[in-house]
């Protein structure tokens, strides 16, 4: 009797298995759940930040000739801000930079502008925070403040009709004005070029109908170029309707989906947006 209760619940025990591995393999043969197409900005490590603080000592470090090395420091303290803008600091991580910069500054004070605006862009123009108020005068001559865009998605462009890069992104430009017509969406340019009327009339004709600064000349760069540190061009920043920086450079299709994403996230708009 005994024996038989024992090979009764083993038995049992077998179906059990049985069943239940049947609902795994049915679970695995399913539907997986949908991906997410959302872009995600990446956390930088610690061993990331350290990596490249360690880079920029090096790259500091292998600069001797004493003519150039305060505008080769520019460029490579500039670019040394432009990485840490691609994914997002920690308070810690981001003191711990800016302590370095100090470091930076005192150990070559001939190139403290450089290192004060690498850590502006460190402090202010990194993935979270709210972008600094822009205030000039439009293309045609009139007042024009980012600020005014709060409450919309905004693209921050800077660009120049004599830029072959940024030529590139108008198609882009274009299809984001059509397609969020109605929508809480802008887009603001800081052009630079040879004359506010040359860059006015590159506007009109490639259709680009959003609002932009005159801002000088490419070199040495203008006062709002100057003041975000732009030494590239196109630099573009994308922002939410709180003003707070949520991507920089995207490009091409990354920058539809960006600009969609964000969109999606405020409020209802009020149309739909067009499909082909």
């Amino acid at each position: 009797m005994k024996f038989r209760s024992l090979l009764i619940f083993a038995l049992t025990v077998c179906v059990c298995l049985l069943a239940s591995g049947r609902v795994t393999a049915q679970r695995m043969a399913g539907f997986s759940p949908r991906p997410s197409f959302d872009l995600r900005v990446p956390s930088f490590s610690d061993r990331d930040v350290s990596r490249l603080v360690t880079t920029l000592d090096s790259m500091l470090a292998t600069k001797k000739d004493s003519d150039s090395w305060t505008t080769d420091a520019a460029f490579t303290l500039w670019d040394f801000g432009r990485q840490l803008q691609a994914a997002q600091l920690t308070s810690i991580q981001q003191a711990l930079v800016l302590e370095h910069l100090e470091n930076v500054e005192r150990a070559h004070p001939q190139s403290a502008a450089a290192v004060d605006r690498a850590r502006y862009m460190v402090s202010s123009l990194t993935i979270g925070k709210v972008a600094p108020d822009i205030v000039g005068i439009d293309l045609d001559g009139m007042p024009l403040k980012l600020s005014d865009y709060r409450g919309k998605v905004v693209l921050l462009v800077f660009s120049g009709d004599w830029c072959g890069i940024c030529r590139t992104q108008y198609p882009y430009e274009r299809l984001l004005l059509e397609l969020y017509q109605g929508w809480p969406f802008a887009i603001v340019g800081v052009d630079s070029g040879s004359s506010p009327d040359g860059a006015k009339q590159n506007h009109v004709d490639q259709h680009l109908a959003y609002r932009s600064w005159w801002d000088g000349a490419q070199t040495p760069g203008g006062p709002i170029a100057s003041a975000w540190n732009v030494q590239g061009w196109p630099t573009a920043y994308l922002m939410d309707a709180d003003g707070v920086i949520r991507f920089v450079d995207l490009r091409d299709e990354d920058l539809l989906k960006g600009v969609r994403q964000l969109l999606l996230e405020t409020t209802t708009p009020t149309s739909k947006p067009r499909t082909k």
